[in-house]
């Protein structure tokens, strides 16, 4: 069966910023009822062309089959997409910047853009790594917005959230450092640590050979701030200031061979309790995967379950179960 392509978008937003990314095509006929748009979010060092990396690691292929449509963005500051307007306030980090940034200006002009086109009537997101705590954001700000306004300016079915967790491997950490290349306020990882660490090419037979013919297309450099923000210390902010107000549903998983974060029963545990009010929280390792898993063997088992538990989503969401 030949691939599905996606094509590239680019959006305008307020102050004349933009954020562009990769999307499947308009379907030709209507799909299925309470079918929800799945909104992809990257990690660090990565943009939109994370989920669409080859044939057989690609989002459009389930796209096309189980007729969800499937939009993957370039965070701000990566790619085509506009960083977020500095600087950041005191009693904030950058992290939860983007996530207001993504919740106020990005789902929005999302949602106005192509809801129509697509035939849509929900967004599930799909966060991986350090767009986690982005897509947490905006969950608990959407659910504060229904909950004082009764208005919403998109409406959420969903999150998926993957490659976060509560504790890191400082080990890798360290290892990662020396080998930053600063460029500005952004850095560049080479090609052969990611392979490394995103893809833990130390255990044979996670990863299929040609995506590590592709490390070095899909790399890209990665905010400073965003590093400085990813560790126990701002684990904090997300366990009381967001995740307890998260109304949608959540699922959430880890790579059983994930090398950036400490992957055990308890750091699962303790991040899904901090969803206290979330109508239905999914959780759980995934032996066999690496920290992208995306990108490793197990992707397409991602996949299906991403989509899968997206189309639920977005039927209980019609039915106006949450």
């Amino acid at each position: 069966m030949e691939h599905p392509s996606m094509e590239s978008f680019s959006l305008p937003l307020a102050e004349e910023a933009v954020v562009a990314g990769l999307r499947t095509s308009a379907p030709s006929d209507a799909p299925p009822k309470d079918t929800p748009l799945i909104v992809a979010i990257h990690g660090g060092s990565y943009s939109a062309s994370y989920y669409d990396a080859t044939p057989q690691h690609s989002g459009a292929s389930y796209s096309t089959f189980l007729r969800v449509p499937f939009l993957a963005m370039d965070r701000p500051g990566y790619k085509g997409s506009t960083a977020i307007p500095p600087p950041t306030p005191e009693d904030s980090s950058y992290l939860q910047e983007e996530g207001k940034y993504f919740h106020h200006q990005v789902l929005p002009a999302i949602w106005n853009a192509y809801s129509k086109d697509y035939g849509v009537s929900s967004i599930v997101v799909l966060a991986h790594s350090l767009s986690v705590p982005m897509a947490i954001v905006a969950a608990a700000l959407h659910a504060n917005n229904a909950a004082t306004t009764n208005g919403q300016a998109y409406p959420l079915a969903g999150i998926i959230l993957s490659g976060y967790g509560t504790s890191l491997n400082h080990d890798t950490m360290s290892r990662m450092q020396p080998f930053f290349k600063p460029q500005g306020d952004r850095l560049q990882v080479p090609a052969e640590i990611k392979d490394d660490v995103m893809l833990n090419k130390a255990i044979p037979g996670l990863t299929d050979p040609e995506i590590f013919e592709r490390t070095e297309e899909l790399n890209t450099n990665f905010g400073l701030a965003e590093l400085v923000d990813s560790n126990e210390d701002t684990w904090g902010a997300w366990r009381h200031r967001y995740m307890p107000f998260v109304r949608c549903p959540v699922l959430y998983n880890l790579a059983g061979e994930d090398n950036l974060w400490k992957v055990n029963a308890e750091t699962l545990r303790d991040f899904v309790a901090a969803f206290e009010k979330s109508v239905r929280v999914e959780s759980g390792i995934v032996p066999g995967a690496a920290h992208c898993m995306e990108l490793s063997r197990c992707s397409r088992g991602w996949y299906a379950r991403v989509f899968g538990w997206a189309v639920e989503c977005g039927v209980g969401h019609g039915l106006g179960k949450f």
